[in-house]
């Protein structure tokens, strides 16, 4: 292998400049791990997407400010049972609307709505400021290449982190949709956004999901499509 003393200049100069910009990208990376306050890498490393296991919850859907429907779910009850319908569209449901709602709920595959992400799909070294006060910090960041390969939804979407200091945890998180997007051949999204907003933790509970609405505009074949989805999360009691 040549020495660098018997190289030329222009060789000498190359690798000297190419040497001290490798330096300068692991500074920077060095520093920007470096940077990430205490109270985000807290809020990171308990935060989650959906309720978790072992609680029961009643929740409130409200579909195009039309439908609305409210159920409770408990985890103690046999899988078949976990989900009852108390009301739909402001009334008591009847036998057979209750055994349709309980039969599809338990055909899913999860007790509680899916969350459009999982925290282990954040890239933390993405992680930048917004803007920050005495109370809470705001955080834009992407997803890590292995949540957004292959054409995946993640890859199409912003990603906005509202993040409490006082007790660190996740308070809000924004997705939208960064352009139009066509997931399937047939179906186009124009606009999407999706917001979901997260209690405090305490002494007793962890942080736990109290909101989660979604805004969708788009086309399924030659069909305008609009969708207006409102979740609320009340009543948690842990069961385990």
């Amino acid at each position: 292998m040549p020495s660098l003393t018997g190289s030329s200049p222009v060789s000498r100069h190359l690798l000297i400049r190419t040497g001290l910009w490798l330096l300068l990208l692991l500074l920077a990376a060095a520093r920007g791990a470096a940077a990430m306050p205490d109270y985000v890498r807290e809020a990171l490393e308990n935060f989650s997407t959906e309720v978790p296991a072992g609680w029961a919850y009643t929740l409130t859907t409200v579909r195009n400010d039309q439908d609305r429907s409210t159920a409770r779910f408990d985890p103690a009850k046999p899988p078949a049972e976990q989900w009852t319908l108390l009301q739909l569209n402001g009334r008591t449901p009847t036998a057979k609307e209750t055994a349709q709602y309980a039969r599809a709920r338990a055909g899913e595959n999860s007790a509680a709505p899916q969350g459009t992400f999982q925290k282990a799909d954040i890239e933390p070294a993405s992680l930048e400021l917004v803007r920050e006060d005495a109370d809470r910090g705001e955080f834009r960041c992407s997803f890590r290449a292995e949540a957004t390969g292959s054409d995946k939804m993640l890859g199409h979407l912003s990603l906005r982190l509202t993040v409490s200091k006082r007790r660190p945890h996740v308070e809000k998180f924004a997705l939208e949709l960064t352009a139009p997007y066509s997931p399937v051949l047939g179906v186009k999204m124009r606009e999407l956004l999706v917001q979901m907003s997260f209690s405090a933790p305490t002494r007793t509970e962890p942080s736990l999901p109290t909101t989660n609405t979604s805004h969708f505009i788009g086309r399924i074949f030659f069909f305008r499509m609009e969708e207006n989805l409102a979740l609320a999360y009340t009543d948690f009691v842990r069961r385990d």
